[in-house]
Formats: structure tokens, C-alpha cells, sequence
């Protein structure tokens, strides 16, 4: 794999594993690989070498997205959110989901440009880490 192909690999894999919605990494990983071509293995292993990152990142992402489309600021403890459950859990359902919603756009709107940044960082280190390529050369012979 070329060095330009695997820093691609690393900056779709880390940037779709960090959205903040559970269990669409590989969909979506996949998804985008197969389009650009890109090793689909690789792209959602580095997606899922990511988990813990998209766990640290998802309250982040929910409290960015609802302060830049100016939501109604969540109260997102455990105790609050059992006691939203509680109280009438339809409205809980509703206020999550707009909430989670408001997390990915953030997300969306931050993805490519982390990801060409990211593809940038990482591109001159793998052309130094990296072997460079062989070039093998069809020989013909002259004995006829």
C-alpha cells in the first residue's frame, strides 16, 4: 500500500471512529473505503482502535452540537437522565435523540477538515517509515 493510500486509511478510519453514534463506525468505514478505494480491513480496524476515543469524545461532541444549533442544554448525569426516564421517558427518548443528532452534525461538520489534517500529519511520517517501492523491470531476454 502506498504511503498516500495509507494515511488515507488512517485519517477515514480515526475520523468515522470517533462519530458519536454508536454501533455505525463499520458501516460507515466500510461504506467509505470501498468508495475511495482505500483497504476496507485496515480502515475499520483503525475505526475501532478509536473506541475508546469515540467514548471520551461523545459528551463533547453532543455539548458542541447543541451550543452551535442552540438547543436546550441537557443535563446528561446518570441520576438526571434516570429521572427523565422516570418522569416520562417518550420525552427523554426525544430529548436524546435530537441531543445525539445535534453531536453528529458537530461531528459532520468537523470530520473533513480533521480529516485532511490528520492525512497531512500523517503522510511525510509514513513516507520516512515506510520502505520505499520496488520497481520491478520485465526483463527480455535476447536469446531467441
Amino acid at each position: 500500500m502506498s504511503p498516500q493510500k495509507l494515511a488515507a486509511t488512517v485519517a477515514v478510519g480515526t475520523v468515522v471512529g470517533v462519530i458519536p453514534a454508536f454501533g455505525v463506525t463499520t458501516i460507515l468505514g466500510t461504506a467509505i473505503a470501498a468508495r475511495f478505494r482505500l483497504n476496507i480491513a485496515a480502515t475499520v480496524l483503525v475505526s475501532y482502535l478509536m473506541q475508546p476515543l469515540q467514548i471520551l469524545l461523545a459528551l463533547p461532541f453532543i455539548k458542541l452540537g447543541i451550543y452551535w444549533f442552540g438547543l436546550e442544554e441537557l443535563q446528561l448525569t446518570f441520576s438526571e437522565m434516570t429521572a427523565m426516564f422516570k418522569n416520562d421517558w417518550l420525552d427523554a427518548l426525544n430529548q436524546l435523540w435530537l441531543a445525539n443528532l445535534a453531536g453528529i452534525s458537530a461531528w459532520a461538520l468537523l470530520a473533513v477538515p480533521s480529516g485532511v489534517v490528520l492525512y497531512f500529519i500523517t503522510l511525510p511520517i509514513l513516507k520516512k517509515v515506510l520502505p520505499a517501492p520496488v520497481v520491478v523491470s520485465a526483463g527480455v531476454s535476447a536469446e531467441g
